[in-house]
Protein backbone atom coordinates (compact mmCIF):
# COMPACT_ATOMS: atom_id res chain seq x y z
CA UNK A 1 0.00 0.00 0.00
CA UNK A 2 1.20 3.56 -0.61
CA UNK A 3 1.47 6.34 2.08
CA UNK A 4 -0.54 8.64 -0.62
CA UNK A 5 -3.39 8.32 -3.01
CA UNK A 6 -4.62 11.51 -4.25
CA UNK A 7 -7.45 10.84 -6.82
CA UNK A 8 -10.38 9.75 -4.25
CA UNK A 9 -14.03 9.86 -4.77
CA UNK A 10 -17.48 9.73 -2.32
CA UNK A 11 -21.19 10.34 -2.33
CA UNK A 12 -20.33 13.84 -2.58
CA UNK A 13 -19.82 12.98 -6.69
CA UNK A 14 -20.43 9.40 -8.08
CA UNK A 15 -18.48 7.19 -5.30
CA UNK A 16 -20.50 4.93 -3.26
CA UNK A 17 -19.07 5.98 0.50
CA UNK A 18 -19.06 9.13 2.21
CA UNK A 19 -16.33 11.64 2.74
CA UNK A 20 -15.91 10.23 6.30
CA UNK A 21 -15.88 6.22 5.76
CA UNK A 22 -12.89 7.10 2.72
CA UNK A 23 -10.95 8.73 5.77
CA UNK A 24 -11.66 6.24 7.53
CA UNK A 25 -10.52 3.22 5.58
CA UNK A 26 -7.17 5.23 4.38
CA UNK A 27 -6.07 5.51 7.30
CA UNK A 28 -6.79 1.77 7.82
CA UNK A 29 -4.95 0.81 4.80
CA UNK A 30 -1.53 3.11 5.98
CA UNK A 31 -2.27 5.89 3.65
CA UNK A 32 -1.79 9.60 5.58
CA UNK A 33 -1.58 11.82 2.62
CA UNK A 34 -4.40 11.95 0.48
CA UNK A 35 -6.98 14.66 -1.54
CA UNK A 36 -11.27 13.88 -2.12
CA UNK A 37 -11.36 14.23 -5.85
CA UNK A 38 -15.16 14.85 -6.23
CA UNK A 39 -16.29 15.77 -9.64
CA UNK A 40 -17.48 19.46 -10.38
CA UNK A 41 -17.77 19.99 -6.72
CA UNK A 42 -15.77 21.12 -3.13
CA UNK A 43 -19.07 19.76 -0.94
CA UNK A 44 -16.90 16.67 0.66
CA UNK A 45 -13.97 18.23 1.80
CA UNK A 46 -15.36 19.56 5.25
CA UNK A 47 -16.09 16.21 6.34
CA UNK A 48 -13.37 14.81 4.81
CA UNK A 49 -11.00 17.62 6.83
CA UNK A 50 -12.54 16.86 10.24
CA UNK A 51 -12.29 12.95 9.48
CA UNK A 52 -8.81 13.65 8.61
CA UNK A 53 -7.99 15.82 11.78
CA UNK A 54 -9.11 13.29 13.76
CA UNK A 55 -7.53 10.66 12.23
CA UNK A 56 -4.31 12.26 11.72
CA UNK A 57 -4.24 12.54 8.23
CA UNK A 58 -2.84 15.26 5.71
CA UNK A 59 -6.20 16.01 3.22
CA UNK A 60 -5.42 18.18 0.64
CA UNK A 61 -8.19 20.13 -1.35
CA UNK A 62 -8.98 18.24 -4.70
CA UNK A 63 -11.74 18.49 -7.17
CA UNK A 64 -12.15 16.41 -10.62
CA UNK A 65 -13.03 18.35 -13.62
CA UNK A 66 -13.88 17.19 -17.19
CA UNK A 67 -12.49 18.46 -20.33
CA UNK A 68 -12.02 17.99 -24.20
CA UNK A 69 -8.81 18.53 -25.89
CA UNK A 70 -10.18 18.54 -29.87
CA UNK A 71 -12.53 15.20 -29.41
CA UNK A 72 -10.40 13.77 -26.55
CA UNK A 73 -12.24 13.59 -23.47
CA UNK A 74 -9.73 14.78 -21.01
CA UNK A 75 -9.85 14.85 -16.58
CA UNK A 76 -7.82 16.92 -14.82
CA UNK A 77 -7.25 17.00 -11.34
CA UNK A 78 -7.15 20.44 -9.19
CA UNK A 79 -4.65 20.51 -5.90
CA UNK A 80 -4.48 23.06 -3.64
CA UNK A 81 -6.96 25.88 -4.58
CA UNK A 82 -9.28 28.11 -2.50
CA UNK A 83 -12.55 25.95 -2.45
CA UNK A 84 -14.03 29.83 -1.04
CA UNK A 85 -13.63 31.45 -4.11
CA UNK A 86 -16.86 32.40 -5.72
CA UNK A 87 -15.75 31.75 -9.38
CA UNK A 88 -14.39 29.10 -8.79
CA UNK A 89 -17.67 27.51 -6.97
CA UNK A 90 -19.80 29.13 -9.46
CA UNK A 91 -17.95 27.94 -12.34
CA UNK A 92 -18.80 24.40 -10.21
CA UNK A 93 -22.51 25.07 -10.10
CA UNK A 94 -22.51 25.70 -13.85
CA UNK A 95 -21.01 21.96 -14.40
CA UNK A 96 -23.59 20.49 -11.73
CA UNK A 97 -26.47 21.70 -13.64
CA UNK A 98 -24.99 20.75 -17.16
CA UNK A 99 -24.77 17.25 -15.30
CA UNK A 100 -28.32 17.47 -14.84
CA UNK A 101 -29.46 18.37 -17.90
CA UNK A 102 -27.09 15.51 -19.48
CA UNK A 103 -29.56 13.06 -16.99
CA UNK A 104 -32.38 14.00 -18.59
CA UNK A 105 -31.44 13.15 -22.18
CA UNK A 106 -29.90 10.09 -21.33
CA UNK A 107 -33.13 8.95 -18.95
CA UNK A 108 -35.04 9.56 -22.62
CA UNK A 109 -32.92 7.41 -24.67
CA UNK A 110 -32.76 4.76 -22.10
CA UNK A 111 -36.46 4.77 -22.46
CA UNK A 112 -36.38 4.84 -26.00
CA UNK A 113 -34.75 1.62 -25.65
CA UNK A 114 -37.09 -0.06 -23.81
CA UNK A 115 -35.46 0.92 -20.20
CA UNK A 116 -37.66 3.21 -18.59
CA UNK A 117 -36.28 4.41 -15.59
CA UNK A 118 -37.39 7.90 -13.43
CA UNK A 119 -34.86 10.73 -13.36
CA UNK A 120 -36.57 11.63 -9.92
CA UNK A 121 -35.21 7.91 -8.93
CA UNK A 122 -31.30 8.64 -10.12
CA UNK A 123 -31.79 11.67 -8.25
CA UNK A 124 -31.81 10.79 -5.08
CA UNK A 125 -29.53 7.63 -5.71
CA UNK A 126 -27.11 10.31 -6.39
CA UNK A 127 -28.23 12.57 -2.98
CA UNK A 128 -26.73 15.72 -2.67
CA UNK A 129 -24.01 14.55 -4.94
CA UNK A 130 -23.21 15.62 -8.44
CA UNK A 131 -25.48 13.35 -10.43
CA UNK A 132 -23.37 11.04 -13.11
CA UNK A 133 -23.29 8.24 -14.85
CA UNK A 134 -22.41 6.04 -12.14
CA UNK A 135 -25.99 6.81 -10.42
CA UNK A 136 -27.69 6.14 -14.19
CA UNK A 137 -26.16 2.75 -13.79
CA UNK A 138 -27.15 1.94 -10.43
CA UNK A 139 -30.55 2.57 -11.34
CA UNK A 140 -30.18 0.19 -14.28
CA UNK A 141 -28.94 -2.47 -11.93
CA UNK A 142 -32.00 -1.92 -9.67
CA UNK A 143 -34.46 -2.04 -12.19
CA UNK A 144 -32.74 -5.68 -13.63
CA UNK A 145 -31.89 -4.15 -16.95
CA UNK A 146 -28.22 -4.93 -16.47
CA UNK A 147 -26.46 -7.38 -14.44
CA UNK A 148 -23.76 -4.65 -12.94
CA UNK A 149 -22.32 -1.38 -13.28
CA UNK A 150 -19.54 -2.33 -15.22
CA UNK A 151 -22.01 -3.68 -17.66
CA UNK A 152 -24.21 -0.78 -17.86
CA UNK A 153 -21.09 1.24 -18.93
CA UNK A 154 -19.64 -1.67 -21.17
CA UNK A 155 -23.22 -1.60 -23.18
CA UNK A 156 -24.74 2.06 -22.70
CA UNK A 157 -23.37 4.80 -20.85
CA UNK A 158 -19.26 4.60 -21.86
CA UNK A 159 -17.89 7.04 -23.91
CA UNK A 160 -19.10 6.34 -27.50
CA UNK A 161 -22.43 4.35 -26.33
CA UNK A 162 -25.44 4.59 -26.87
CA UNK A 163 -26.72 6.32 -23.90
CA UNK A 164 -23.34 8.61 -23.66
CA UNK A 165 -24.38 12.09 -23.74
CA UNK A 166 -21.97 15.35 -24.10
CA UNK A 167 -22.25 17.87 -21.89
CA UNK A 168 -21.20 21.69 -21.54
CA UNK A 169 -17.13 21.35 -20.31
CA UNK A 170 -14.55 24.25 -19.93
CA UNK A 171 -11.88 24.69 -22.01
CA UNK A 172 -9.04 22.87 -20.82
CA UNK A 173 -6.92 25.84 -20.84
CA UNK A 174 -9.47 28.14 -19.12
CA UNK A 175 -9.52 25.70 -16.62
CA UNK A 176 -6.44 25.32 -15.72
CA UNK A 177 -5.96 28.86 -15.58
CA UNK A 178 -9.37 29.19 -13.48
CA UNK A 179 -7.41 26.95 -10.99
CA UNK A 180 -3.87 29.19 -10.82
CA UNK A 181 -6.07 31.95 -10.56
CA UNK A 182 -7.10 30.68 -7.16
CA UNK A 183 -3.63 29.22 -5.41
CA UNK A 184 -4.26 25.84 -7.16
CA UNK A 185 -2.11 23.39 -9.57
CA UNK A 186 -3.54 20.93 -12.04
CA UNK A 187 -2.48 17.54 -12.40
CA UNK A 188 -3.78 15.48 -15.99
CA UNK A 189 -5.61 12.58 -14.84
CA UNK A 190 -5.34 9.29 -16.08
CA UNK A 191 -4.15 9.67 -19.36
CA UNK A 192 -4.07 6.39 -20.60
CA UNK A 193 -7.78 6.87 -21.38
CA UNK A 194 -7.43 9.63 -23.52
CA UNK A 195 -7.10 6.90 -26.49
CA UNK A 196 -3.97 5.55 -27.53
CA UNK A 197 -1.59 8.64 -28.49
CA UNK A 198 -2.32 10.01 -25.29
CA UNK A 199 1.61 11.91 -25.64
CA UNK A 200 0.00 14.15 -28.16
CA UNK A 201 -2.92 15.53 -25.56
CA UNK A 202 -0.69 15.14 -22.79
CA UNK A 203 1.82 18.11 -24.73
CA UNK A 204 -1.14 20.35 -25.33
CA UNK A 205 -2.19 20.24 -21.92
CA UNK A 206 1.30 20.99 -21.02
CA UNK A 207 1.31 23.52 -23.44
CA UNK A 208 -1.60 24.79 -21.79
CA UNK A 209 0.61 24.67 -18.30
CA UNK A 210 -0.51 21.80 -16.70
CA UNK A 211 1.46 21.70 -13.90
CA UNK A 212 1.56 17.71 -13.56
CA UNK A 213 0.19 14.10 -14.17
CA UNK A 214 -0.95 11.42 -12.75
CA UNK A 215 1.98 9.21 -13.16
CA UNK A 216 1.20 6.18 -10.50
CA UNK A 217 -2.50 5.26 -10.92
CA UNK A 218 -4.21 1.71 -10.16
CA UNK A 219 -3.64 -1.77 -12.77
CA UNK A 220 -0.92 0.79 -14.50
CA UNK A 221 2.04 -1.98 -15.36
CA UNK A 222 5.55 -1.35 -15.64
CA UNK A 223 6.12 -0.04 -18.66
CA UNK A 224 2.87 2.55 -18.35
CA UNK A 225 4.74 3.46 -16.02
CA UNK A 226 7.98 4.20 -17.54
CA UNK A 227 6.38 6.11 -20.27
CA UNK A 228 4.21 8.37 -17.66
CA UNK A 229 7.50 8.87 -16.18
CA UNK A 230 9.00 9.91 -19.20
CA UNK A 231 6.22 11.85 -20.15
CA UNK A 232 6.80 14.03 -17.35
CA UNK A 233 10.32 14.60 -17.26
CA UNK A 234 9.77 15.37 -21.24
CA UNK A 235 7.36 18.03 -20.57
CA UNK A 236 9.02 19.53 -17.24
CA UNK A 237 5.95 17.88 -15.12
CA UNK A 238 5.29 16.85 -12.04
CA UNK A 239 4.25 13.39 -11.04
CA UNK A 240 0.97 12.31 -8.66
CA UNK A 241 -0.70 9.22 -7.66
CA UNK A 242 -4.18 7.79 -6.99
CA UNK A 243 -6.42 4.89 -7.03
CA UNK A 244 -9.47 6.70 -8.52
CA UNK A 245 -11.67 4.98 -5.76
CA UNK A 246 -14.98 5.20 -6.28
CA UNK A 247 -16.65 1.83 -4.55
CA UNK A 248 -18.67 0.90 -7.11
CA UNK A 249 -16.97 -2.58 -7.76
CA UNK A 250 -15.74 -2.64 -11.02
CA UNK A 251 -13.32 -5.69 -12.15
CA UNK A 252 -10.38 -2.91 -12.33
CA UNK A 253 -11.17 -1.23 -8.77
CA UNK A 254 -8.60 -1.16 -6.61
CA UNK A 255 -8.22 -0.37 -2.34
CA UNK A 256 -7.51 3.04 -1.54
CA UNK A 257 -3.75 3.34 -1.51
CA UNK A 258 -3.34 -0.02 -3.24
CA UNK A 259 -1.51 1.76 -6.48
CA UNK A 260 2.41 1.36 -7.10
CA UNK A 261 3.33 4.52 -5.63
CA UNK A 262 6.80 4.92 -4.08
CA UNK A 263 7.11 6.87 -1.26
CA UNK A 264 9.88 9.36 -2.49
CA UNK A 265 7.28 10.09 -5.04
CA UNK A 266 4.52 10.77 -2.58
CA UNK A 267 7.15 12.80 -0.75
CA UNK A 268 8.00 14.69 -3.92
CA UNK A 269 4.38 15.47 -4.78
CA UNK A 270 3.68 16.92 -1.50
CA UNK A 271 6.78 19.07 -1.65
CA UNK A 272 5.60 20.29 -5.00
CA UNK A 273 2.11 21.29 -3.41
CA UNK A 274 3.77 22.92 -0.69
CA UNK A 275 5.54 25.21 -3.08
CA UNK A 276 3.16 26.16 -5.43
CA UNK A 277 -0.12 25.83 -3.54
CA UNK A 278 -1.87 28.39 -1.66
CA UNK A 279 -3.83 25.56 0.67
CA UNK A 280 -2.05 22.98 1.66
CA UNK A 281 -3.85 20.68 3.83
CA UNK A 282 -2.95 19.93 7.48
CA UNK A 283 0.07 18.21 8.10
CA UNK A 284 -0.12 14.50 9.01
CA UNK A 285 1.17 13.69 12.85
Amino acid sequence: MATGDFHLHSTASDGVHSPTWVMETAARNGVRFLSLTDHDTTEGLAEAGKAADRLGLRLIPGMEISTDVGKVDAHLLAYGFDTAAKELQEFMRTMRDGRKERLTKMVRILRENAMPIEESRVLEIAGEASVGRPHVARALVEKGYVASVQEAFDTWLGNGKPADVNRERLDPADSISLVHRHGGVIFIAHPIFMGEDYGAPVAQLAGWHADGIETYYKNYPPEAVRYHEELALKHSLARSGGSDYHGLGNPDDREIGDIDFPDHHVQAFLRFIDANCAHTGKKAR
